[in-house]
């Protein structure tokens, strides 16, 4: 039977490497597998990439990949003997660009750029917040910076800095040699991070163009300057991610949640997939359950409509990688037993204000004919309380679209693609299916056999295209199986 809506997205890492663990991550309910490419050699993340499929394979699902890139992380550099050093409040210190060893008194960043960028006044965020600094004047190749906050800080700790104009730049040559090797191995989906504007994404888009591939592209959302061009960036980019860790360092930490809510509608409006990340359930890293204000946080994504809620540490390095994921399926299924009107909320309503010129290619064409075919499918799917609407799509389009607009019916997407099913694992309430696309009485018999639907269901079959001139496509028929 098909279930819950909000797909899952888990996090690889040291705590879910061995094949049972995998075995039972994918039981428990995980649509998507993320391979963290800041960490990790290519033959680390090949392996696991091969575990992943065989899971998949014996669980005989549609289990997606998703490439995180690392982007341009800043970072602080080596420390002498590699200690820690301590920062006394008050204190001077200078930080300067270069790949040398660090002291108490100077510490070093590949990321020359910051340096070039900050100015006095500019306040520096290290190790996840933990230490602040303020920049009081610059030198040569370096800043000088006065302890605001200190602490012990070891080495190759990241950096952040709020309201200081980075170069937009989300693609390095790090990403792009990652990036290949990913396309390569047959990823399913790509997140880019630290993007800043729609032309980071363009610079990647390029890459997988060479590459002959169709990889979905997710832009995370990190920085303030991501939002001073969201349209764009939702016009450019195949889906988002709101990544909370980085966002509620750059970002006064009061204003994440309207943030958050914010784009998640912008999302919505164009029909892009939207994932939720960052601490939804941190404390399970080293608790066996979560604590009640992050459940309320999980439930409120499903409320506000994400497409996927990820799982970071709590499955890649915390000690219950298993149960967090039960945990979470737990939390959204019992969330979406309650009509939340934003998670059902038609698009309509939130394409006031949208600058459709900044729209992706083909908008005003889905806004036409497809997206006029998508809603009568809706209407059809409640006046007949349908138990689901059955899409059959290609590439995954159609689907895509009748996600966006959240039936209160199931979306089977039946498609001939592995690729394509696999993909579809990211999008709100729909379940894929893999079958040679013929006549409507065919498809009958493999839909029986997956299992979805209870015999007698009542479907809407349902198929759309652009070409208007085609007669075998843009139909909708209910039927009982």
């Amino acid at each position: 039977m098909i279930g819950r809506r909000t797909k899952i997205v888990a996090t690889l890492g040291p705590s879910s490497s061995e094949t049972s663990t995998l075995d039972a991550l994918v039981a428990a309910g995980v649509d998507v597998f993320r391979l963290n490419f800041s960490h990790g050699t290519h033959e680390t993340h090949a392996a696991t990439f091969a575990a992943v499929r065989q899971a998949a394979a014996r669980a005989q699902r549609h289990v997606a990949i998703l490439q995180d890139l690392s982007g341009p992380k800043i970072r602080t550099g080596r420390l002498a003997g590699g200690q820690p050093i301590r920062l006394e409040d008050g204190g001077e210190l200078r930080l300067a660009a270069g790949d040398r060893e660090g002291s108490r008194d100077r510490v070093f960043t590949a990321y020359a750029e910051l340096i070039e960028s900050a100015k006095p006044g500019d306040r520096l965020l290290l190790d996840d917040g933990k230490i602040e600094l303020k920049v009081t004047g610059k030198a040569t190749g370096e800043l000088v910076t006065q302890i605001v906050n200190g602490g012990m800080l070891g080495e190759k700790k990241g950096i952040n800095a709020p309201g200081v104009q980075l170069p937009p730049s989300a693609v390095t040559a790090k990403d792009e040699k990652d990036l290949r090797f990913g396309l390569e191995l047959g990823v399913d989906l790509v997140a880019l991070s630290f993007v800043q504007v729609a032309a980071d994404i363009e610079k990647a888009r390029s890459i997988v163009r060479d590459a002959a591939k169709d990889v979905p592209l997710i832009a995370k959302i990190e920085r303030p300057q991501a939002l001073e061009h969201l349209d764009a960036i939702l016009g450019a980019a195949d889906g988002v991610m709101v990544a909370r860790g980085d966002l509620g360092l750059e970002c006064p930490l009061e204003q994440i949640p309207r943030i958050q809510k914010a784009i998640v509608a912008r999302a919505r409006a164009l029909g892009r997939p939207v994932i939720l990340a960052t601490q939804v359930l941190e404390s399970m890293r080293t608790e066996p359950r979560p604590t009640r204000a992050e459940v309320s946080d999980a439930a409120t994504a499903v409320d506000q409509g994400v497409d996927a809620i990820m799982l970071s540490g709590e499955t890649a390095s915390g000690e219950f990688p298993v149960r967090s994921v039960q945990t979470l399926a737990a939390v959204i299924a019992d969330a979406e037993t309650v009509a939340m009107p934003a998670a059902l909320l038609g698009a309509d309503v939130l394409l006031e204000g949208l600058d459709v010129a900044k729209a992706p290619e083909g908008f005003e064409t889905l806004r036409r004919h497809g997206r006029a075919m998508c809603e009568a499918a809706v209407t059809l799917a409640s006046a007949a309380r349908a138990d689901a609407i059955i899409a059959m799509t290609r590439l995954g389009k159609t689907a895509q679209l009748l996600s966006s607009l959240r039936p209160r019916a199931s979306i089977l997407a039946v498609t001939p693609s592995d690729a394509v099913a696999r993909r579809l694992n990211l999008y709100w309430g729909v379940q894929p299916l893999v079958s040679d696309l013929v006549d409507l009485r065919a498809l009958e018999t493999p839909i029986r056999a997956s299992g979805h639907l209870p015999s007698g269901a009542v479907v809407v079959f349902f198929n759309i295209t652009a070409d208007l001139t085609r007669q075998d496509a843009n139909f909708l028929n209910v039927q009982q199986l």
